[in-house]
């Protein structure tokens, strides 16, 4: 049986790394005794696959993992055992059986939605920033790679952006092996086009949700369904 599960990482533990977090989550899962199934060779581990990774100092509630067990396992009953095990600021949210067949969780997912809040920044300014991004047919940044900074138009990996209360922005960004735009580079995408956004900040980014999206028609699918 493989179950497949929504994850928070909140708090504090958002400054758990990914290998961390993985950690984390293991322990607790087999000190609650879950009957976890097993890689095979000289040094097993859990079967624990995860959807994608979370930069550190990023919080979320849209973590996502599929676990293998060796026996069919009430959703509800192991999410109240592993929450028993786990730290208060890493919770397992929602649990269903996934679906069979088909490509992994990390091989799926390609687009991310974040609320991002900005401190230092002028209301006014910030949601004429926004408006100016979405009409914008490009909008480039610089991008630190491993042979240094180059220009990058990040306009085309951000989907959706809009100002969704006083200073906090809310977007769905491409995320994943075929290309991956930071939270961070959106607020500077922003402040290319707002001279007044200068000197703003982004005081924390909180990931909402992990999608599948079409690259055709745009839509959006939940991890559940892939």
């Amino acid at each position: 049986m493989r179950l497949r599960i929504r994850l928070a990482k909140v708090g504090l533990a958002r400054f758990l790394s990914h290998l961390d977090l993985q950690r984390t989550v293991e322990r607790g899962l087999r000190r609650a005794e879950l009957p976890l199934a097993f890689t095979q060779g000289f040094n097993p581990h859990p079967r624990i696959s995860y959807a994608s990774a979370l930069a550190t100092g990023t919080s979320s509630e849209g973590e996502f993992l599929d676990v293998d067990l060796t026996e069919p396992v009430d959703p509800a009953d192991f999410l109240a055992r592993a929450n028993l095990q786990l730290p208060q600021d890493v919770r397992l949210l929602e649990a269903r059986p996934a679906p069979e067949g088909g490509d992994s969780l990390m091989a799926q997912i390609n687009a991310a939605a974040y609320r991002l809040t900005v401190e230092g920044a002028d209301q006014a300014a910030l949601e004429a920033a926004v408006a100016a991004f979405l009409a914008a047919g490009a909008v480039v940044v610089t991008r630190e790679g491993r042979s240094g900074p180059r220009p990058v138009d990040i306009r085309p990996q951000v989907y959706d952006l809009a100002v969704s209360g006083p200073g906090e922005l809310r977007t769905v960004v491409q995320t994943g092996s075929e290309g991956n735009l930071k939270p961070e580079e959106v607020l500077a995408g922003l402040a290319q086009l707002s001279p007044n956004l200068a000197g703003a900040d982004l005081a924390l980014t909180h990931r909402l949700m992990l999608y599948r999206r079409d690259p055709e028609t745009g839509v959006l699918a939940e991890p559940w369904s892939l």
